[in-house]
């Protein structure tokens, strides 16, 4: 049976030869108090517990002192004097000693696992922060990782740094070429940047700039090129419309011209068939020459 050893308090059978904490005899040394039930040593006189006394041992018959055969008077009973028993060491400090240093080592576990536990979680929070910026492209996300992660890895912050970098550097070749409004700068930027979150505001500058140049030219050939270019423009639509107006000139122009010279055939025929019923006319005679001046008399010399 499992019983609690009265020295110690631990649980022990109480077939046990010694108690396994303690080291105290268990095995035929223990009995039960008969008034509150706890177990206690045999040669106990006072339960530990409930402060009874316990007569057992005075039950006991005393050792008598053997006579003379001689001697018919019988010897005075000499009582038994009870030996000193040594006082028990009193186990509430010792068990009130062993509660602390286990509380004291059970909070110490509890700390470092706090501890652990935090800085691991700190670690993965950090290494999910640093993949998402690394593959961001604004320089905020980067510059958030620098200003919250102050004590992440010498090489995580590195990184981040020269990321920012480049990122600050493609930022600066996009503003150049927004303010060119060149079509040429532009689509350097799309082909050596073409993940960056400008790229669409850089086709579609280009997509306008390409439009206001087939409006400038205003012919069916300019409209044309932005099509073949644009076909997903912003200004494919309106492109086509002013290609068809364009046509429906031309077309137009031609249809005119063919009319009017199909009317200068025909007032050239109606001339030419005039001419053929009139009759001929005397030709003209020629002009007389004009007469010729008086000479102007010569003057008779005297002889």
């Amino acid at each position: 049976m499992i019983i609690k050893c009265p020295e110690c308090g631990h649980q022990v059978s109480d077939r046990a030869k010694t108690c396994p904490s303690c080291g105290i005899e268990i095995a035929g040394k223990i009995t039960r108090c008969p008034d509150c039930g706890e177990f206690i040593f045999k040669d106990d006189r006072e339960c530990p517990n409930c402060h009874c006394s316990i007569n057992a041992s005075a039950s006991e018959p005393a050792d008598v002192a053997p006579v003379d055969s001689q001697n018919y008077a019988l010897a005075p009973e000499i009582p038994e004097i009870p030996q000193p028993r040594e006082p028990k060491k009193s186990t509430g400090h010792k068990i009130l000693w062993s509660s602390v240093v286990v509380g004291f080592v059970i909070a110490l576990i509890i700390v470092f696992l706090g501890i652990y536990f935090y800085q691991k979680s700190q670690q993965e929070n950090e290494m999910r922060a640093y993949e998402n910026a690394m593959m961001s492209a604004e320089p905020a996300v980067l510059q958030n990782f620098l200003d919250m992660y102050i004590d992440a890895s010498v090489a995580h912050r590195d990184s981040i740094k020269a990321h920012l970098e480049i990122l600050k550097k493609v930022d600066r070749d996009w503003q150049n070429a927004y303010a060119s409004q060149s079509k040429s700068a532009l689509q350097l930027f799309i082909d050596r940047n073409p993940d960056n979150i400008h790229v669409t505001e850089a086709r579609l500058l280009i997509d306008s700039l390409d439009f206001e140049a087939a409006k400038l030219v205003d012919t069916m050939e300019g409209y044309q090129k932005y099509m073949d270019s644009h076909q997903q423009g912003a200004y494919y639509d309106e492109a086509a419309n002013a290609y068809d107006r364009i046509r429906e000139e031309a077309e137009a122009k031609r249809r005119q011209a063919q009319q009017d010279s199909i009317m200068k055939a025909q007032q050239a025929a109606e001339a030419a068939q005039t001419q053929t019923v009139q009759p001929a006319q005397p030709a003209p005679k020629p002009a007389q020459p004009a007469p010729k001046p008086a000479q102007p008399a010569q003057p008779v010399k005297k002889q």
